[in-house]
């Protein structure tokens, strides 16, 4: 079995922890992008909690699962529920400040120092935070509990709205497991999810090149950060970050078709996946030092961007102006048209979110031609110097509204762990 993505295998220590970092955060680009876009197609706030609540609540118990077997994660104690939030995309590491007051193996306490989540919605007003911070937070921090125990349960001490206005911890929560309580079954997409071929992916590691935790069948750190980890297991932790949220579109399809039909849900995919392969190359761009551009530095980004579909190998080569990228599924079931979310889009011929995952770091890139040919995905790109710069995709710039796209990660020894 050939690796997925191993260009993250190849990577510096350094670029390794930034590129991890990056790759997490993504996890909170996606609703930055696909929620205002359903916004505009239904008017609906209460659409768009309810897309949020299923998209999460779908996905979360299967990546959950994953990951825990990946870093040996055992049991079905409150401890296995926490190591799993450590390395959950939903929490990232810093733009989610967490902290963990462990217990016993039944209750322990987590707050977050900063939120970057709240910080998005609270200038929108009491309404819109306690749409996050109460309707949507409810049903989905239980969900993906129940993917380590089903009669675990995550209730707030307190939380937002908060008052007075600079109230921290922005919120502080409770996660306990109680024999009475009625086991949280599946939700209603998990099982649909769960039978996809994006969650099937082989992950497989590469040799060990250094030291540092290669699992994670131990007792929690509080403290826990990315550095600790050995570089093959961090570079095999991205890629489930990787898949945890295209688990998170395909996941978000299902919901949005339920609401607004096949045609429009993909349409607003389709959005979605181009915006967030713009703002994700900035940032990743940024964090390589490749925010100059040229078609190395399109391909260095190809090589790495979350947005591209996970279970494949990724072949990028550069002749001139020309970046061309193969794609070999570890499946030919991957290639099936009519997958959810954002591997179904390519899996049809669409080229749009690799486009802009290369216009993002060098705004002169065009995709000339995509195509399934031999079992795989071949994609052709230029970037000429003469090129008139694309214009950022208007699903990306509503993103500029949100914190998420700025956020600025401290890549100090001390805070990566490192």
């Amino acid at each position: 079995m050939t690796r997925q993505c191993s260009a993250l295998d190849e990577l510096s220590r350094a670029q390794l922890l930034r590129v991890a970092l990056e790759t997490t955060h993504v996890g909170h680009l996606l609703d930055r992008a696909l929620m205002p876009q359903l916004f505009f197609a239904t008017e609906s706030f209460d659409a768009v909690d309810g897309v949020a609540i299923d998209e999460w609540m779908g996905a979360s118990p299967v990546y959950t699962g994953r990951m825990r077997r990946l870093m040996r994660i055992e049991g079905d104690s409150v401890p296995a529920i926490v190591k799993a939030l450590q390395l959950d995309c939903g929490f990232p590491h810093q733009y989610m400040d967490v902290g963990w007051t462990m217990i016993d193996d039944a209750s322990c306490e987590f707050f977050l120092r900063s939120c970057g989540a709240l910080l998005d919605v609270e200038p929108y007003g009491e309404e819109r935070v306690r749409g996050m911070c109460h309707t949507i937070e409810d049903p989905t921090f239980d969900a993906t509990a129940y993917a380590t125990n089903p009669r675990a349960r995550i209730r707030p001490l307190h939380r937002p709205p908060r008052v007075p206005a600079d109230r921290l911890p922005h919120c502080h929560w409770t996660i306990r497991i109680d024999p009475a309580n009625d086991p949280v079954g599946p939700a209603k997409n998990t099982l649909a999810v769960a039978a996809l071929p994006l969650a099937k992916i082989v992950n497989e590691r590469a040799p060990e090149r250094d030291e540092g935790w290669t699992d994670y069948a131990r007792d929690v750190d509080p403290g826990f950060k990315l550095g600790m980890l050995s570089s093959a297991t961090l570079a095999a932790v991205a890629r489930e970050f990787q898949l945890q949220e295209h688990l998170l579109s395909a996941s978000a399809e299902m919901a949005l078709v339920e609401r607004v039909g096949r045609e429009k849900a993909r349409a607003v995919l389709l959005q979605q996946w181009g915006a967030v392969g713009w703002r994700a190359s900035e940032r990743l761009a940024a964090a390589l030092g490749i925010a100059n551009g040229g078609a190395d530095a399109v391909a260095q980004a190809l090589r790495l961007h979350a947005t591209l579909p996970p279970g494949f190998t990724r072949d990028v080569r550069v002749g001139g102006e020309t970046v061309t990228l193969r794609l070999e599924p570890q499946s030919a079931e991957l290639l099936d048209p009519e997958h959810p979310g954002w591997l179904g889009l390519a899996a049809r011929g669409e080229g749009r979110g690799i486009e802009t995952a290369a216009q993002g770091v060098d705004p002169r890139a065009r995709l000339e031609s995509i195509a399934l040919r031999a079992g795989g995905i071949d994609a052709e790109l230029s970037v000429r110097a003469s090129a008139e710069p694309a214009q950022m995709p208007k699903a990306a710039t509503f993103m500029s509204a949100s914190t998420a796209t700025t956020f600025v990660f401290d890549t100090s020894a001390a805070r990566l762990g490192s």
